[in-house]
């Protein structure tokens, strides 16, 4: 009987405890996630002023344990650009992979990360002019590297508000104007984008 009465005890302490510790969780960072920004981004071509306007993007990745996670990140924007070489209404878009690394608590209820990625980066040109003379269709195509890093803060433990910032740093390679592509080319250029969006783990 005591030893009936003992296991019991310890049994309801078992699944108190384990209880708790459940409603204690406020996190996750493991598994699939998708999440949705707006943003607010900037061009700069070879050191030229930096161009700066409003888009959106998308997030899809995948946590395979609480710090690493592959991701991929779209995101588009438009700009307005009068003084430049070629000038039109521009539209950027960059699509990051890369790997994100979160310090996760899963006792907490705000995650900070640091990520890392390879871009690609295009920029399309309509109603351009190039010098003074008028063209259809220009795009510029390249690559980057990008780095950055934010913090998530969580309504419960599969929902939270995402604050990121990035950098990229690289080069167009490509230009095409209407169907001529002239590759080899060197043209530095770095972007920034600011997102604020929502972060979800199904």
């Amino acid at each position: 009987m005591r030893c009936h009465t003992l296991c019991s005890l310890s049994l309801t302490t078992f699944m108190v405890m384990g209880g708790s510790a459940l409603e204690a969780q406020e996190s996750t960072t493991r598994g699939f996630n998708v999440g949705l920004h707006l943003s607010g981004a900037s061009l700069s071509v070879e050191d030229s002023d930096r161009y700066s306007n409003g888009g959106a993007g998308l997030f899809i990745g995948y946590g395979f344990n609480r710090t690493f996670q592959l991701f991929l990140q779209l995101d588009g924007a438009q700009f307005e650009v009068d003084d430049a070489e070629v000038t039109g209404d521009w539209g950027m878009g960059h699509g990051d992979l890369g790997v994100r690394f979160h310090f996760a608590n899963s006792l907490r209820s705000w995650v900070p990360y640091l990520q890392t990625s390879l871009t690609g980066w295009a920029v399309g040109v309509d109603d351009a002019q190039v010098q003074g003379q008028p063209e259809s269709d220009v795009g510029f195509l390249g690559g980057a590297v990008t780095l950055g890093g934010g913090i998530m803060f969580y309504f419960n433990q599969k929902l939270a508000a995402d604050l990121q910032l990035v950098w990229s740093w690289g080069q167009f390679d490509q230009i095409k104007v209407d169907d001529v592509t002239v590759s080899g080319l060197e043209i530095d250029a770095s972007s920034t984008r600011f997102n604020l969006g929502i972060s979800w783990w199904p």
